[in-house]
């Protein structure tokens, strides 16, 4: 086993890290895109928040998409047409990765790209859908912090 991933937590092979694992997923996804690549758009999302590379704007926006998908049972292709104009570059005025980054210091992942089962595109679906599922559970708190408009009064 290699030591667990610093930022997800995910516990992977000997000589394998979670980029590796991001990597072979992509590949997977590219070349069976009828298949594997169903979920290409949650596979992304969930790195890319687990891991931390979107500034605070990017990681906000893509964690919004993932409720769009999941939640809400929109498809890539209505959110694109939806987000359109709002996310082209030459519109917007903030970068997706470059910037102030939220803290996710101290988020526990229940699952994480070690769980994504990669031999048949029916349990790779099926395990990144959970995945993504579990994403938005696992940092539900840090919304609610982040935006105190939405905490109840108890």
């Amino acid at each position: 086993m290699s030591p667990p991933c610093p930022l997800c937590g995910a516990k992977l092979p000997a000589g394998e890290q979670c980029r590796d694992r991001f990597d072979l997923c992509l590949a997977k996804e590219f070349e069976n895109p009828a298949t594997y690549g169903a979920v290409h758009h949650l596979t992304v999302a969930c790195y890319m928040l687990q891991h931390n590379a979107y500034s605070r704007q990017g990681w906000l926006g893509t964690r919004a998409l993932l409720v769009q998908f999941i939640q809400e049972g929109k498809t890539p292709a209505e959110v694109r047409a939806q987000n359109r104009r709002k996310l082209d570059s030459r519109q917007r005025k903030w970068s997706i990765t470059t910037g102030e980054k939220i803290s996710t210091e101290g988020l526990i992942w229940t699952r994480t790209i070690a769980d994504v089962r990669l031999d048949n595109p029916d349990f790779y679906c099926a395990d990144v859908e959970l995945w993504a599922k579990s994403v938005l559970t696992d940092t539900e708190a840090l919304i609610r912090d982040l935006n105190p408009a939405t905490k109840r009064d108890g």
